[in-house]
């Protein structure tokens, strides 16, 4: 399940904590959002570990962290490796966050 962030001080706790974290910034109003929650909480099940974090970041509640990664357009999903952020999804594509989950967890496992 993924974890809820508001604080920067916790999100940057996570990214530091896991080498690969996935992070959906969403907002409550935002149809795409709702109708792609479901999946990534289905990919988090499945590929959720010590070494990968799934992390939920609500724009209108963490502003400071949505501002700091430019965040305009909901939903958008971060990943990261080692804390650096390596790939960025807009919208709500379940083919590409599959894809890209799918492919960090590979790499966890090579």
């Amino acid at each position: 399940m993924p974890t809820e962030v508001t604080q920067p001080l916790h999100f940057r706790t996570l990214l530091s904590g896991h080498t690969y974290v996935i992070a959906d910034f969403y907002a409550t109003w935002c149809p795409p959002c709702k109708q792609i929650a479901p999946i990534y909480e289905q990919l988090s099940t499945a590929h959720a570990s010590d070494s990968f974090g799934f992390v939920k970041v609500n724009v209108d509640e963490a502003r400071e962290i949505a501002g700091q990664y430019g965040i305009q357009a909901m939903p958008t999903f971060l990943l990261f490796k080692d804390g650096k952020q390596i790939q960025e999804i807009k919208g709500a594509d379940p083919r590409s966050l599959k894809a890209a989950i799918e492919g960090a967890s590979a790499q966890l496992k090579s």
